[in-house]
């Protein structure tokens, strides 16, 4: 029984650490999504 329960406490932990990556990333790609679309406003135009 505490073999299982240290097992799902693992698990927990593993699939909180995933999401926070899963969240970190999506943070990342929004930053540069911004990042490119303030370049892309301010180039000269044609």
């Amino acid at each position: 029984n505490l073999r299982q329960q240290t097992l799902h406490q693992t698990r927990r932990i593993l699939t909180t650490r995933q999401a926070a990556r899963c969240f970190l990333s999506i943070g990342e790609y929004y930053r540069r999504l911004r990042a490119l679309s303030s370049l892309w406003a301010s180039r000269p135009r044609e």
